[in-house]
């Protein structure tokens, strides 16, 4: 690593800010791992469920999971370049 990019490492390391952006760069993975495992339970609920209406509800609850990871995934690359 150049002297530069060091020295701004060590800064956000020693402050309080950067500790506060690694503490929610960490919260944020966690919560997308839990969305993950969410999105396969409905996926594994959907399949196995034989009432067409409880299907299309597992559906939409899918959508609106994925779209959530999406969002989170946007924000955490967002944070990373920050």
């Amino acid at each position: 690593m150049k002297r530069k990019k060091l020295l701004k490492t060590l800064t956000e390391f020693l402050d309080g800010e950067g500790r506060k952006k690694r503490r929610h760069q960490a919260e944020l993975r966690e919560l997308l791992n839990k969305l993950k495992e969410k999105d396969t339970q409905l996926q594994e609920k959907m399949r196995t469920e034989k009432n067409k209406q409880k299907q299309e509800r597992f559906g939409k609850e899918l959508e609106i999971v994925r779209a959530q990871h999406a969002k989170g995934m946007e924000a955490l690359r967002n944070l990373e370049t920050s």
